[in-house]
């Protein structure tokens, strides 16, 4: 069977919004080197779907235009979300084999929620000169604790004072990617509790991904999440509606949760969102 390409639109806020995602379908066989140049001419994370290896029920490798990625949100609620809707996955739940590893995955045919793994922090920056010389920014414009947290991807959490300062940012983007070399980083996530019609308002910009910033950031949302609820005095789920692609006019809305348990710690973390077909592509590879 040739593969087959479904356009997506994952986490929109409205018309015009959310991430493009590509979901190509029956990509078994098809060349690592194919694969990689599907994503740069699409220009976006795109999302292959594969037959399962190790007991799950679909498998998913991820690329974006510049190389391979080891875990994709949002390509994994586009997929799961046709998947689903086609009765190629179980009703209501399923298990994604990613790089990573297995991935739970709750889905219907609007959205999907997506598993996590355990967060691991990183130490506290102090020195914060350099981070903020690669956003453009003076560094007392930073307004909390700056570190790397993981729930599949690392990304640099750098929280800002208002949305109005979020929105203004032009990085210095070599500099963005050596300050990600130097902290083992995938992106920079800048971010604010004070937005306008969400819990958070937050940019992300990536590591030699192939473009400087998308427009919704599932694995970044889910690592928020967690630096958010560690140390939380109260047990249970924490969660956060978090407003990313606004300033690239491409408005999306993401829900990640992170859960705490009765010692503080951060034991699981979700992230959720919508898909849609935004551009149904009959065309073969």
């Amino acid at each position: 069977m040739s593969p087959r390409v479904v356009w997506t639109s994952v986490f929109a806020d409205g018309s015009g919004g959310g991430n493009p995602c590509p979901v190509v379908f029956d990509a078994d066989g098809v060349p690592d080197d194919h694969l990689q140049s599907v994503a740069a001419q699409f220009g976006a994370e795109t999302v292959f779907v594969l037959p399962p290896r190790s007991g799950g029920d679909t498998r998913l490798r991820y690329f974006v235009p510049a190389h391979e990625m080891e875990m994709c949100v949002h390509a994994t609620i586009a997929a799961s979300v046709l998947l689903g809707r086609a009765g190629r996955l179980p009703e209501g739940y399923a298990t994604i084999e990613s790089p990573l590893g297995p991935l739970g995955v709750t889905w219907d045919a609007q959205s999907a929620v997506v598993d996590q793994f355990p967060p691991v922090f990183g130490a506290e920056l102090g020195d914060l000169s350099w981070v903020a010389a690669a956003l453009r920014i003076v560094p007392h414009r930073i307004a909390g604790t700056v570190r790397a947290v993981s729930t599949a991807r690392a990304k640099l959490m750098v929280p800002l004072p208002s949305e109005a300062a979020v929105d203004a940012l032009e990085p210095d983007y070599p500099m963005v990617w050596d300050v990600c070399d130097r902290l083992d980083v995938t992106g920079i996530y800048a971010y604010t509790v004070r937005a306008e019609a969400a819990d958070i308002a937050a940019r992300q910009f990536p590591r030699r991904a192939g473009y400087v910033e998308d427009p919704a950031t599932g694995v970044a949302a889910a690592a928020l999440a967690a630096h958010l609820a560690a140390g939380s005095a109260e047990p249970g789920w924490h969660a956060w509606r978090i407003a990313q692609g606004r300033a690239m006019r491409r408005p999306s809305l993401l829900v990640a949760e992170a859960h705490v348990d009765s010692s503080g710690a951060v034991d699981a973390v979700r992230v959720g969102g919508t898909a849609h077909e935004e551009e149904p592509d009959a065309r073969r590879l």
